[in-house]
């Protein structure tokens, strides 16, 4: 309770006794003792109606009104509660200063934001200082009534039929190429209508085409069990699943986070993720960046700043099954409250981060938010405003890759339940541009599909993005490729020549073009030709630009990896320029890089270098783009075997 009773035995001396008679007010005095005895004791009816007595004999006794108040709030009379608290500011004056507060809670839980705006600043103009949860509560209400006179564009359509059903949908997921959506649904009952005898929460997937979304159908087992599964995320690539799982054998605390890896087209058998990620507490809501190198998720562990926070997991290694192996769990101190932070959700961008919290000034119950983890003057969540947020709970966001579409779960009118929608971002709200690389690697002579070691680089800081396994992957990738970079990109297989392509993102950029692949690996044969696409050259110069590095030593490791090998490094220009200006400077270009890797321990018999200006050209020069196509530097191989065993 409010303890309006326990506050009256000191405010009854002071004030009311002194406002009335005082032979009269023995017989208020008594009752109103009795009601406090009765209420506490849990006699409700009783307290109430002796409060209504003294009402009667005494209508200036304001703290009567409260003391009804406060016991309609314990019975979750919310109309009746509202009346009482007006009657005693009315009846009370600025007597009674809680009473504000108290009702501005309940008109701000009921979405009347104007009304607990004036209520609480009432309240403020009373009690100085105010205690942190009550400034926090006149926050809010400032926050809501401004955000109600400045709406963000937000128009929400339903997911359709394929995806929503009679019963309760979501926590939706989606891959980097946003055509598959894993979901949780809760069934109440079997597909004969039969209620069942506890409700079953099992995933769902539907997959989008020219037709829009198919029909969901069930994941299936091993993921769907006759134990509950929900609060999933899907890899970029759509290969690994991480979801939460409770109550389980093998688990280690009440919820876990388990995941499983696909295979041949087959889910594997979930695996507990395992400490330091998993521990005694309440481990939910995983979240996993684009890259695979980072997982968020939610726990009450100890060690937080609030009742829940949002964590974070490195990933150190990879198994041998392709499952991914995190430790140095820590907290987003930035992001986290004394309250409850959840719901994580980071974009492919790798910078922003999609939350809920019931504690940062919003619009009621648990609000959506973003923050951007690269700003360092970003001092707290920002409120993605109304009407995404209301005074309900919202949670379960999820950002498409390109930016342009949000993913959500609500019970609205329309709906049978919970159903699945979604909507365009608003500009404000948008995470920066991403897009994505798709495609799959094969062998040339037999067009079989390679596993391979697809890395991707970022060239300018010579920093490795992705390293991906050839027992992580079947042949076939997904990347999604943040804006601001200029991406090196190399698959490389022993026995084969390796690829190397270049995405530069620095200056241009297009989110509507994803790039598809299909990347032939020629075996080590003589003759062979590759192009070296990450080694660049400044303008009519044959000095090497610092972001060949990692190209480079590829070079270096391939020449290391088969010994045997002799290779001519071909240099290319466009033809701009006389033919002996371009035939003398793709010379001096080709020995530069014959240069380096004798300098970092290639034999120099093993090396030649021949200019060819643009004698061969791979395309028309008429564009800038097919002149930066037949600007190349490639390596042949002269003789020699392969090193593979």
């Amino acid at each position: 309770m409010r303890l309006f009773f326990f506050l009256v035995i000191l405010f009854f001396v002071g004030n009311c006794v002194a406002q009335n008679n005082v032979a009269a007010h023995t017989k208020v005095e008594s009752l109103y003792n009795e009601a406090k005895i009765n209420a506490q004791s849990g006699d409700r009816a009783k307290a109430i109606v002796m409060l209504r007595q003294i009402l009667k004999m005494d209508p200036q006794y304001y703290m009567a009104w409260f003391g009804l108040a406060d016991i309609y709030h314990e019975a979750k009379d919310l109309k009746q509660e509202k009346e009482a608290l007006i009657e005693g500011l009315k009846t009370g004056l600025d007597r009674f200063p809680n009473g504000y507060k108290f009702l501005a809670e309940l008109l701000f839980n009921q979405a009347d934001y104007r009304e607990a705006l004036k209520n609480m600043e009432s309240y403020s103009r009373l009690k100085s200082p105010m205690a942190t949860g009550e400034n926090r509560l006149l926050e809010s209400c400032r926050f809501a009534v401004k955000s109600l006179e400045y709406p963000v564009s937000f128009h929400p359509e339903k997911a359709g039929d394929s995806i929503n059903s009679k019963g309760d949908e979501y926590w939706p997921g989606l891959n980097g190429e946003a055509n598959t959506l894993v979901f949780t649904r809760l069934m109440k009952v079997d597909q004969n209508g039969r209620k069942l005898p506890f409700p079953q929460e099992d995933f769902y997937i539907s997959r989008k085409d020219s037709a829009g979304w198919h029909k969901a159908v069930p994941l299936g087992p091993p993921v769907n069990s006759p134990d509950n599964e929900g609060a999933q995320c899907l890899s970029a690539d759509g290969r690994l699943l991480l979801f939460t799982g409770c109550g389980r054998p093998d688990g280690l605390g009440s919820c876990d986070i388990y995941m499983s890896v696909k295979q041949k087209g087959v889910w594997s058998e979930p695996v507990n993720l395992g400490s330091p990620v998993n521990t005694g507490s309440w481990e939910s809501q995983p979240s996993l960046s684009a890259d695979g190198h980072w997982l968020y998720f939610a726990s009450n562990r100890n060690g937080g700043k609030g009742r829940m926070d949002i964590w974070r997991a490195e990933k150190l290694a990879v198994s041998p099954e392709g499952y991914p192996v995190y430790g140095k769990v820590t907290n987003l101190e930035r992001v986290n409250s004394p309250g409850n932070d959840l719901s994580p959700f980071i974009h492919a961008d790798g910078k922003t981060l999609y939350f809920a919290s019931d504690y940062w000034p919003g619009m009621g119950g648990k609000d959506l938010f973003s923050f951007r983890l690269d700003s360092a003057g970003m001092k707290s969540p920002q409120n993605l405003g109304y009407p995404l947020n209301t005074s309900a709970d919202e949670e379960g966001l999820f950002v498409e890759v390109s930016g342009e579409r949000g993913w959500f779960n609500a019970d609205k009118k329309d709906s049978c339940g919970r159903d699945i929608y979604s909507f365009l971002m608003p500009q404000a709200l948008k995470p920066d541009p991403v897009s994505w690389v798709k495609g799959k690697v094969f062998n040339t002579k037999t067009n079989q599909l390679i596993s391979c070691d697809i890395v991707l680089n970022d060239l300018v800081t010579n920093t490795l993005i992705v390293h991906q396994y050839p027992f992580e992957n079947e042949g076939e990738f997904l990347f999604c490729l943040p804006s601001g970079h200029n991406y090196g990109f190399n698959i490389s297989k022993q026995g084969y020549l390796f690829h190397s392509e270049n995405f530069n993102l620095l200056e241009t950029y297009n989110r509507q073009k994803p790039m598809t692949l299909a990347i032939g690996l020629d075996p080590i044969e003589t003759g062979k030709t590759t192009i070296l696409r990450n080694i660049f050259f400044e303008t009519d110069s044959f000095n090497i630009k610092p972001e060949s590095k990692v190209q480079l030593l590829e070079m270096v490791d391939f020449m290391r990896n088969n010994p045997s090998l002799v290779i001519e490094i071909g240099g290319h220009t466009d033809t701009q320029g006389s033919e002996n200006y371009n035939l003398t400077l793709s010379g001096k270009r080709a020995e530069s890089v014959v240069k380096y890797l004798i300098e970092n321990g290639i034999q120099a018999p093993r090396l030649k270098s021949k200019g060819y200006g643009f004698s061969i050209p791979l395309t028309e020069n008429s564009t800038e783009e097919g002149r930066a196509r037949n600007r190349r530097t490639e390596f042949k191989i002269l003789e020699g075997k392969t090193g593979d065993k």
